[in-house]
């Protein structure tokens, strides 16, 4: 349904999101590799920072849609969509990054391997977030169970429980109970992020009120977030060598904050609709956006390095251009051939 009549906000947060992520993408090499001394690396590192809050974001958005139309879900129907839509996208572009890699001599091809990067979404590093978001999807049922049953406010503070102790001490405990076992991947498992999950079943359930509660707290929220943002901006200074386990807290509410106040300014696009209609085309292509832009960044970044181009700030604004450029063309082509071929096919 969310695809029939898509929701002005919801858009405009897809849209940012998709943006910030690949910011943060083609910074990395900028936050490792440049002088301390610049004011670039300064800038860029912070803002890097204040950024890493997107991927919390689309995992809330996931929520919202899977219950805005209060929870009714054709079971069948919708893993039959995320298998095709979601999962079957993700298994094609892993096997391209592999085949990719393997040709540059990352790796040697094996099936064996090519399974696990599919399993894990380690092979680049933004698809984790595809392995956590079908995690939730697989227990749908549950949610559903969930949060139309019980207490919204009960719920919210059990899963921020949850997400807290996982981010301070999951490994600690884990390490305690199976002392002889390593454990991998904690950040793959869907505890880590259900706070933000659940916000987002909560408010797809009570949409309107969500609304409604924004525009009345619109200042209250934004006072939070500059707070947050501050004190976040702040920490990723004071800590730009490594971080301690506490930090996680803190940046669990700094991501509150941000989803909060970028979804109070979301609002303005309601009646503002207008404003978005040239980006529509980047709202509908943003996951194809999300799947590809690593790949152009790794094959830019090889190109550079095969050219001797070794200037860093030369290096950002070419990879810059690709990502952006390269990474939105090819995705609203691919959206327009699909569409296209759905019309004939009608």
């Amino acid at each position: 349904m969310y695809e029939k009549k898509r929701r002005q906000d919801i858009s405009f947060l897809n849209i940012l999101f998709c943006l910030l992520v690949i910011f943060i993408h083609i910074s990395s090499e900028v936050v490792t590799k440049m002088d301390r001394g610049t004011t670039m690396f300064w800038t860029v590192s912070v803002l890097q920072k204040l950024s890493s809050f997107v991927v919390q974001g689309f995992i809330l958005l996931s929520g919202v849609k899977l219950f805005l139309k209060g929870g009714e879900i054709k079971y069948g129907k919708f893993y039959l969509s995320r298998l095709t839509h979601v999962v079957i996208p993700y298994i094609i572009w892993v096997i391209i990054y592999y085949l990719y890699f393997c040709s540059e001599g990352y790796f040697h091809f094996s099936l064996s391997e090519l399974g696990r990067f599919i399993l894990i979404g380690d092979i680049s590093a933004h698809f984790y977030f595809v392995v956590v978001i079908v995690q939730f999807y697989l227990l749908a049922p549950l949610w559903v169970m969930l949060f139309k049953r019980s207490n919204p406010s009960v719920v919210l503070v059990v899963c921020l429980i949850i997400n807290t102790l996982c981010g301070l001490s999951l490994d600690s405990i884990l390490a305690e109970l199976f002392p002889n076992i390593s454990f991998e991947h904690l950040d793959l498992l869907f505890p880590r992020y259900i706070f933000y999950w659940s916000a987002g079943c909560v408010i797809g359930l009570h949409y309107q009120e969500f609304q409604n509660y924004l525009r009345r707290r619109w200042l209250a929220i934004t006072v939070f977030f500059v707070t947050c943002l501050l004190i976040r901006g702040w920490f990723a200074i004071r800590f730009i060598n490594g971080a301690p386990a506490w930090m996680d807290q803190i940046h669990i509410l700094y991501c509150i904050s941000a989803i909060l106040f970028f979804y109070m300014l979301s609002q303005l696009f309601i009646q503002g609709g207008w404003l978005l209609k040239p980006l529509v085309p980047v709202d509908k292509s943003s996951y194809s956006i999300y799947l590809i832009h690593c790949l152009l960044i790794f094959i830019t970044n090889d190109y550079m390095d095969k050219n001797n181009i070794n200037d860093i700030a030369v290096r950002y604004g070419w990879r810059a251009l690709v990502a952006y450029g390269g990474s939105i063309i090819l995705s609203i082509l691919w959206f327009g051939i699909k569409s296209v071929y759905k019309k004939r096919k009608a």
